[in-house]
């Protein structure tokens, strides 16, 4: 006898999961094929069948091509049932499975169909909570179609038996912290597939539900480690929509879809429209590049951080230290000759902000970046020529600016280097145009500008001024980069206009030193320093004085990141000009200073390796922390600098995933979370508390009572599983991790806490180990010292 399920014939079952099974089967009314899914739940959860019914009946109303619609629901059984259109084909899960990574055109089409249905939806005010590669079919036209929308599997996600619905490794992290749902929940889980679909893995591995909500809460989205090479800007939109922080993603399923359709359609033409239309298609140019999303990005979020109020040090770090080039280039720049302090070598980001400030370490930071990313072009000597004159610009704008004694000398540089960023980046993203731009002004004897406007549509200063603004950078260094007017410069009455001038002068004094021949030069100096007699009254000898200093810093400079300046031409003209000044002002040297051009390439203390990854020599790394430690603890301090200090040496030295600082709260008698290095740190570090006052035979409180050093290997060993808090378990995805107990007069003040993803991933050897107690033992000094 043919089984029923309502008055449908069941014909065979198409698939089943963990609460549910798909059958296809037969419409004797209608006299068609239909699918039926057929929901059992436990007798406890059958009093929602009332609501998941009436929420079908609202699905049931969606009208469109991408969306599969339910044409009937009821109870069978106990059972909810729900009967759907039957879609001939292959799910999208089966269909990566068989095909690995997607064409990434054919990703992006596949996902803006997808996004389109969503949009669709969630203008009803409907949200799918489990969209997932399993509920998107294939059909016969390879177009897709979203299924089970509102209708979600359902999963016990903690000891406290609250219920949500979806699927781990798709559902959104704000949900799985504080059951939100909103239409950014399926942007996530959308933003999850695309990444899915060009990589051909899956972005969460993790097979056990409990530990793989836990990531998922707290852990990035990235693409796995070992995807194949994918599309870097398509990549850039994928990981956007699936960032850790609902405000950082898309703010909708359509803003989603438009992005996409714009790297899928790039609006380029032969010409560009004119006006302040031309910035904006010249920035889609840009960022259509598969390497543009990824500066803006680091950019922007440099600026976010620096327009902050709080913990701005502590994220500042966090992002350098997340690039390892960057960071090993920046320790280095901050131990040349110009910047290295009495104090002695720094040999961590943290220190380097207490030292030397944060708008300093800021801004080289941006330099290196910039440096970093115009890297590999088959161009790169035009562009090391403008790279290099522009550094020159901002280090002579700064010692201009200390001369006159002005406050401004972080902004100073800033604004100097950024004068000439639409040259720059030009030359860069339009190589071809650059050129056509250089024969207009020889051909027609065009200044630059007026060139540029009739090759591009607008002027380099109006690009790099529409860029900068797009990366977030203050009013203050936008206006400095207009150019100024030409004749006389009036004296600067407003902090702006000083700048503007600074920058302005620093600027032409460079050109004329970087490209003309002396006798040129010297004459094109004097009229710069006569047009702006008023507004920067600086005598020319001291001019002189200070561009040489300048021509001996970029010198460094370019030494540290790795540039033979004396294969540049802007290198031999710049040598030509310093050989000339020392004649005039030989370079003073002193018993404990060699001149610059004998000093061999200093690499900086201990070079650390990849995030996450143990360097060469951890021993180094400890060694040079604690004597970074050891130089502050001398000076006029503050306690949280000499704990970060601690923490960025511990994290880079031993490659863990996270470093934290929990504090005992004296109110409450517990320890507390605090702040930290590492992806997920600051959502972690809310995570990380417990009660002094109860003795719990736990890991965390045998520590903290007893002042031992605790390492555990592997969460669920045996031997000390039982001894692992419940809230560690429900909040913490790592599953090994260390302690290190700060303890004064045998009570605890403090604790060090230290992790990595896999069990047995930590390995610390007896001299490592003697190492970071000297820190910890460094940070219970400080906290005495600072009482």
């Amino acid at each position: 006898m043919t089984r029923k399920i309502g008055r449908f014939d069941i014909r065979r079952e198409l698939g089943r999961g963990a609460q549910s099974i798909v059958y296809l089967a037969w419409d004797p009314q209608l006299e068609r094929e239909v699918a039926v899914k057929t929901l059992h739940f436990s007798a406890a959860e059958r009093r929602d069948n009332a609501a998941l019914l009436a929420e079908a009946r609202a699905v049931s109303r969606l009208r469109h091509p991408g969306i599969v619609p339910v044409f009937e629901a009821g109870e069978e059984a106990g059972d909810v049932y729900l009967v759907f259109e039957y879609v001939p084909g292959d799910n999208l899960g089966t269909h990566l499975q068989q095909r690995g990574p997607l064409p990434a055109a054919d990703a992006a089409r596949l996902c803006i169909d997808i996004l389109t249905a969503l949009s669709t939806a969630h203008a009803e005010g409907i949200v799918h909570r489990d969209l997932k590669p399993s509920n998107v079919l294939i059909d016969v036209d390879g177009k897709p179609r979203v299924m089970d929308f509102g209708i979600a599997q359902r999963l016990d996600a903690d000891t406290a038996g609250t219920t949500l619905s979806g699927t781990p490794g798709y559902m959104a992290p704000e949900y799985i912290r504080s059951r939100q749902v909103a239409p950014s929940n399926d942007v996530f889980a959308a933003g999850v597939m695309l990444v899915e679909m060009i990589s051909g893995r899956r972005v969460m591995r993790e097979r056990d539900p409990q530990r793989a909500l836990q990531l998922a809460a707290t852990v990035p989205v990235t693409l796995p480690k070992d995807a194949p090479d994918v599309d870097e800007a398509l990549a850039a939109i994928a990981l956007r929509a699936a960032a850790l922080d609902p405000a950082a993603r898309f703010q909708s399923a359509e803003d989603f879809r438009v992005a996409l359709d714009a790297w899928l359609n790039p609006q380029e033409a032969p010409s560009a429209p004119a006006g302040s239309g031309a910035v904006d298609f010249l920035l889609r140019r840009m960022r259509h590049r598969g390497d543009f999303p990824a500066l803006s990005e680091s950019v922007a979020a440099i600026n976010r951080i620096a327009s902050s109020e709080a913990e701005n040090i502590d994220t500042l770090s966090n992002l350098v230290l997340r690039d390892f080039s960057l960071t090993n280039k920046l320790l280095r720049l901050v131990n040349s000759v110009h910047y290295r302090p009495a104090s002695g070598r720094i040999s961590t980001v943290s220190r380097a902000l207490v030292v030397l400030g944060f708008d300093t370490v800021r801004n080289i930071a941006i330099t290196v970046l910039l440096f970093e990313h115009l890297q590999n072009k088959s161009h790169a000597a035009l562009l090391r020529e403008e790279f290099l004159r522009a550094c020159l610009a901002g280090l002579f704008a700064r010692d201009l600016a200390k001369h006159m004694k002005t406050r401004e000398l972080e902004q100073a540089y800033i604004c100097s280097i950024f004068h000439s960023l639409g040259r720059l980046l030009c030359q860069y993203y339009f190589p071809e145009e650059s050129e056509d731009i250089r024969r207009v002004m020889t051909q027609h004897d065009y200044r630059e500008d007026v060139a540029a406007q009739r090759v591009l549509g607008v002027s380099f200063e109006d690009l790099g001024i529409g860029l900068a603004r797009s990366w977030g950078f203050p009013q203050v260094i936008l206006e400095s980069m207009r150019k100024l007017p030409a004749g006389a410069v009036r004296r600067p009455a407003t902090q702006e206009d000083r700048l503007r001038a600074l920058s302005a002068v620093a600027n032409e004094y460079c050109d004329a030193v970087a490209h003309l021949a002396p006798a040129e030069r010297d004459k094109a100096m004097k009229a710069i320093a006569g047009r702006f007699a008023d507004a920067v009254p600086v005598e020319l000898k001291a001019v002189r004085e200070l561009m040489q200093a300048a021509v001996q810093e970029i010198e460094n400079f370019a030494q540290i990141i790795k540039i033979n300046l004396r294969q540049t031409r802007i290198g031999r003209n710049l040598a030509s000009f310093d050989s000339e000044e020392t004649l005039i002002h030989p370079h003073a040297t002193t018993e404990t200073q060699m001149p610059s051009e004998a000093v061999l390439e200093q690499k900086s203390v201990a070079e650390a390796a990849l995030a996450g990854e143990k360097p060469a020599d951890p021993q180094a790394v400890l060694s040079s922390g604690i004597q970074d430690i050891s130089n502050t603890l001398v000076e006029d301090f503050k306690l949280n600098d000499v704990l970060r200090i601690i923490l960025e040496t511990m994290y880079r030295a031993m490659g863990f995933k996270r470093v934290l600082l929990c504090v005992r709260d004296a109110r409450s008698n517990e320890m507390t979370g605090r702040f930290g290095f590492g992806p997920g740190a600051t959502e972690l570090a809310r995570h990380l508390r417990f009660s002094l006052s109860a003795h719990p035979d736990n890991v965390f409180n045998v520590a903290t009572a007893k002042g031992v050093d605790i390492l555990i290997e592997d969460i669920d060993e045996a031997k000390i599983a039982a001894r692992i808090p419940a809230w560690y378990r429900r909040n913490v995805p790592s599953r090994t991790f260390v302690l290190f107990p700060l303890m004064i007069k045998g009570r605890p003040v403090g604790m060090i806490y230290a992790d990595k993803d896999n069990a047995g991933e930590i390995e610390i050897s007896e001299q490592e180990l003697a190492l970071l107690r000297t820190l910890r033992n460094q940070a219970v000094m400080a906290i005495k010292q600072a009482g």
